[in-house]
């Protein structure tokens, strides 16, 4: 917002701070249409009870509870989500957004916001927060554009806690259960060199018993065969679980395949000579002419090549576990 809307708006004051990113103290952007401020923000910038009653009822300001203001419109979908957990986390300063919430503001798969608002609270904080859970962290926590949320590994160990089953994504049919959609975002999470599996095997160690996302994120590891290397996209991570699903589940992931010119590629999945790419229209598109040539190139090398897209995962399941356990037994590895 510039200065220059900020007195549009509410005659002197704006933002309250900046981080050293150049985003205000609640992990909004300056030049965004919208902010969020405490009155003691307000009163501490000069502003009156006057100009704050001014912009309420120009209809530049409204109440957010508990003496937190939102300056600019009020939004619906991932950017009305966005300024519930900016006035949430100013009305709790010392709470810490976890589970879902720390998820979506990490952005991991199968986590996108909207997400359910969750807060963690030390034990004794404030009462009357019908959201919010008391207990201690188990590691400090990190700073999300000025938002505190629980660090990664704590924030997936507490994904499986109250979880209920529904699609991985927005434009997802299938219906993916607890187990399924940690699994996404831990393989985000690995894939993005947010963690790894030991330090997540360390929270859970911490955590024993006492958490109950112990048990799925527990599951979901125990799962990942040992050394495996993260899937390379939300869709990997779904194809690799419908196989998993139909008791194919051998596929080696991200896996470099030569012939005798050299190095191919590194394709998504490969076993036994079958490899498996899957097609995700905006990326491969831009990479049309490069990945037929690689395409050509394996099965000339003599691989059998099957490519799946986002419709055939979501939509025709049976059709990619099929087609995959028949080209192994083509191959005499079924």
């Amino acid at each position: 917002m510039s200065s220059g809307d900020q007195r549009k708006w509410l005659g002197s004051g704006g933002p309250n701070g900046r981080d050293g990113n150049g985003r205000d103290g609640n992990g909004l952007d300056e030049t965004a249409p919208w902010w969020v401020a405490t009155k003691a923000d307000l009163r501490a910038r000069g502003v009156t009870e006057h100009q704050l009653r001014q912009a309420r009822e120009r209809g530049h300001c409204r109440s957010l509870g508990r003496g937190v203001y939102l300056f600019g419109p009020m939004l619906s979908g991932a950017p009305g989500w966005h300024q519930q957990v900016a006035a949430m986390a100013l009305k709790h300063p010392q709470g810490v957004f976890c589970g879902q919430s720390a998820a979506a503001l990490l952005g991991l798969d199968g986590f996108d916001p909207p997400a359910p608002l969750q807060l963690q609270l030390a034990p004794g904080g404030a009462s009357g927060l019908v959201f919010g859970l008391r207990r201690q962290l188990l590691a400090p926590p990190i700073q999300i554009n000025g938002v505190a949320a629980t660090s990664v590994e704590e924030t997936l160990l507490g994904l499986g806690e109250a979880l209920t089953a529904r699609p991985g994504c927005g434009a997802a049919v299938q219906v993916l259960d607890p187990d399924q959609l940690v699994e996404l975002a831990v393989e985000d999470a690995l894939r993005r060199g947010l963690t790894t599996t030991e330090r997540l095997s360390d929270t859970m160690a911490m955590a024993l018993a006492r958490r109950a996302g112990t048990a799925v994120l527990g599951r979901v590891l125990a799962g990942r065969p040992r050394g495996a290397r993260p899937t390379g996209s939300y869709l990997e991570t779904r194809c690799h679980q419908v196989l998993h699903q139909a008791g194919v589940a051998d596929f080696e992931r991200q896996v470099e395949v030569r012939d005798d010119a050299g190095v191919i590629g590194i394709v998504d999945f490969a076993r036994d000579g079958v490899v498996i790419e899957v097609v995700g229209e905006r990326w491969h598109l831009d990479r049309f002419n490069p990945d037929h040539r690689r395409y050509a190139r394996l099965t000339a090398a003599g691989h059998r090549l099957l490519t799946f897209t986002f419709n055939d995962i979501e939509r025709r399941a049976h059709h990619v576990a099929d087609a995959t356990v028949a080209s192994l037994n083509l191959r005499g590895h079924g």
